[in-house]
């Protein structure tokens, strides 16, 4: 008997990223990465490689240790690149640069990154992505690196002198942000604020002109994810694409050719963050299993995605919390729902009608994801919100709903505009009933509370537990 190909890929993916997370905090010798890989085996693998022949558990041992070796040397090679071209000093500069990445909107400023740098400006010129910019001022290294929507930066600066040199050249992500202001420009012609400003962020991600007051009801009330583009979002608009092309019965190459133009350039409106990163590569390994009649296991498009985006940039695991976050959700859910689903209690008869069942499917995914993300948001922000599974079961049910017709009421506001009308005024119906619950669960008292913080290591006993609850039952 031998082990899965499956199986082996996870515990060297596993070892991977076991190797880059203790290479954060440990210089290694190679008499101490021999007693941690004896210490795994003895209590993890040998249980496992028990029922392989000899040949096949030395193999098995050598590709886990070398996976191990191979994320160590990552991390290091990496963080010494970065280091070579972090800005350690403060001076006056003047520079011509890009812009890198989709400049951000906020109350009374705007946020632009360019190579190294992150700069806070007027809101007003507002610039483009791929914009060429000439800056002239003080720019101050950062105490460590921060992460803007996966890139890595050392630097700030605060509103420097901007000159516009020229505008940015033609590109595939150019045109995706350029067709997604188009989106939300014919949306601001049929639905008043805002509503329009929650909408923009629930289809693309992001926090498109929301005001600060709404901003801290969304966090208290704990819907922050649905102003995250992430899984949810993407799978959402990949089965809307799944639908939309069964309906025109096209060949399977031309189905994997326009499903794979449109997951990327979705992820380009979205900004690229890292949960759409993630979103769309496991998004992608579904339409390539599907064009090459394979199956799809979903644990495994999100270890390959994870194990691809960490390739890239190490640091995404300790600096990019909303990395971190999209794949403890995602995890959750795949590792949670198949085994909550399996309780009596969700098998009784009243679960077999089309409302329960939606009323099964969030509740199920909703607990599933906040069992791994909870602790984690906790420790980190050291605030959680004891409202958030009422108000994401009342407010998640409508997402889906919403992202459609957000598109749908798009499409005829530019071709039919009274139509456009009718569909905006059903939207923004839904729009102000999720203004509304999000409102009342933020008011209520206790809604998000203070975690002191020696007790956010009550963490640590909760994921061994989890740990061992999951090997228990599957």
């Amino acid at each position: 008997m031998t082990l899965s190909f499956s199986r082996v890929f996870r515990q060297c993916g596993a070892s991977f990223l076991i190797g880059i997370i203790l290479s954060r905090y440990f210089s290694f010798s190679f008499w101490l990465v021999l007693i941690i890989s004896l210490l795994v085996y003895l209590l993890f693998l040998r249980p496992r490689l028990s029922s392989c022949s000899r040949k096949q558990r030395y193999a098995i041992l050598l590709l886990i240790w070398l996976s191990f070796l191979l994320g160590q040397y990552r991390y290091f090679s990496f963080r010494d690149k970065l280091n070579q071209s972090a800005i350690k000093e403060e001076k006056q500069i003047e520079i011509e640069a890009p812009i890198i990445a989709e400049p951000i909107l906020k109350t009374n400023y705007q946020r632009i990154l360019i190579p190294h740098i992150v700069i806070n400006t007027e809101r007003f010129p507002v610039y483009q992505y791929g914009d060429i910019l000439k800056i002239k001022g003080k720019i101050q290294p950062l105490q460590e690196f921060r992460s803007y929507s996966s890139i890595l930066v050392s630097a700030k600066m605060s509103y420097p002198k901007i000159e516009l040199v020229a505008s940015g050249r033609f590109s595939f992500k150019k045109i995706a942000l350029s067709f997604k202001n188009k989106i939300i420009h014919l949306l601001q012609k049929v639905i008043p604020e805002p509503q329009v400003s929650l909408l923009a962020s629930i289809m693309f991600g992001g926090k498109h002109n929301l005001t600060v007051s709404l901003e801290e009801e969304i966090q208290k009330s704990g819907v922050s994810h649905i102003i995250v583009a992430s899984g949810l979002h993407l799978s959402i608009i990949t089965q809307m694409l799944f639908a939309l092309l069964g309906v025109f019965c096209l060949g399977n190459l031309l189905n994997f050719i326009l499903s794979g133009l449109f997951i990327l350039g979705f992820s380009f409106m979205a900004g690229l963050t890292p949960s759409i990163i993630r979103a769309a590569i496991m998004a992608f390994l579904l339409v390539l299993s599907r064009f090459n009649f394979r199956l799809y296991n979903s644990f495994n498009a999100l270890l390959l995605a994870g194990l691809i985006m960490v390739w890239f940039n190490p640091f995404l695991l300790f600096l990019d919390l909303g990395f971190q976050l999209s794949f403890l959700a995602t995890a959750g859910i795949l590792l949670f729902y198949p085994l909550w689903n399996r309780a009596p209690f969700w098998q009784q008869d009243f679960f077999h009608n089309w409302a329960a069942q939606i009323f099964k499917q969030t509740t199920l995914c909703c607990f599933s994801a906040m069992a791994l993300v909870v602790p984690w948001l906790t420790f980190k922000t050291q605030n959680v919100s004891l409202i958030a599974p009422l108000t994401n079961v009342l407010v998640i049910p409508f997402v889906s709903l919403i992202m459609v017709g957000g598109f749908i009421t798009a499409l005829f506001s530019f071709l039919i505009y009274p139509l456009g009308l009718f569909f905006g005024f059903w939207l923004n119906f839904m729009m102000t009933y999720l203004l509304k619950i999000i409102s009342y669960c933020a008011a209520l008292p206790g809604a998000e509370i203070y975690i002191p913080s020696l007790l956010r290591w009550l963490i640590v006993p909760y994921y061994i537990f989890l740990f061992f609850y999951i090997r228990k039952r599957t």
